[in-house]
């Protein structure tokens, strides 16, 4: 009989596992030695009982899952913030360029082409890195003539000022410039895709244990095992929709 599946878990199975590290079996084995920062152990970890091992690479495969979760929701929250700016420069501008005063008219048009993409939202539908490397430039060219003419003569600062602070804060939630390489929808698909493999990986291995250890090892191998297959069991892989039947004509 083959062994559960893990690949139909979602996120929300995954994390609820978390609760099943506190209780039970796998409360009794303590990691708190080798549990280091960033996941990394501050003593040999050739050292650890097997037991520690699996708990750990639970616990870490789980608390990456979270990370990376979390990470991806603030990219979100803090791009709609990006998006909301750029979409108030382009309605504080569209507004000007139909001022009775044909020098703010003019300012609006040149502020327009400077800094706008499209029709004027086109910049909100990049990626994240290129909202960072946008709005910067934005930045930088509120900060040249004839721009800060423009801008001080519209009274545009406070505006540039918010794009500023949500570029930074859209830069600090994708990890911009530190070479992570990944976007935070892609870096989540990676955690849950790992925590696949690592339940997978801890299950075989304590099946082996169960297979060639000693009577001793039974229950709590047998009880550890079971909460991870019954997490598997709860996520089965779809049925297969629209099965035909041949009918001989």
């Amino acid at each position: 009989m083959s062994e559960p599946s893990y690949a139909h878990v979602p996120e929300e199975g995954f994390q609820s596992f978390a609760l099943e590290l506190s209780q039970g079996a796998w409360a009794l084995i303590d990691t708190t030695d080798y549990e280091g920062g960033g996941q990394a152990a501050p003593k040999p970890l050739c050292d650890a009982p097997l037991q520690v091992i699996w708990k750990l690479r639970v616990a870490w495969a789980l608390a990456e899952l979270g990370s990376a979760r979390g990470g991806a929701d603030t990219a979100k929250d803090s791009d709609g913030a990006w998006d909301g700016t750029q979409k108030k420069l382009g309605g504080l501008l569209l507004a000007a360029s139909h001022d009775k005063d044909p020098e703010k008219r003019a300012a609006a048009a040149r502020l327009q082409k400077a800094f706008l993409l499209g029709a004027g939202t086109g910049q909100t539908k990049l990626r994240y890195q290129q909202e960072v490397d946008y709005g910067r430039t934005q930045v930088q060219l509120a900060k040249e003539a004839p721009h800060a003419v423009d801008i001080h003569l519209l009274g545009l600062e406070q505006v540039i000022t918010e794009i500023e602070e949500t570029t930074d804060a859209l830069a600090d939630a994708i990890g911009h410039g530190q070479g992570k390489g990944r976007r935070p929808s892609e870096r989540r698909r990676a955690a849950l895709g790992a925590c696949s493999t690592t339940f997978a990986a801890v299950a075989d291995s304590i099946a082996w244990v169960l297979r060639h250890g000693a009577p001793g090892d039974q229950p709590r191998a047998n009880a550890l095992l079971e909460s991870l297959h019954a997490l598997a069991r709860r996520y089965p892989a779809p049925s297969p929709e629209g099965q035909a039947t041949s009918t001989a004509p």
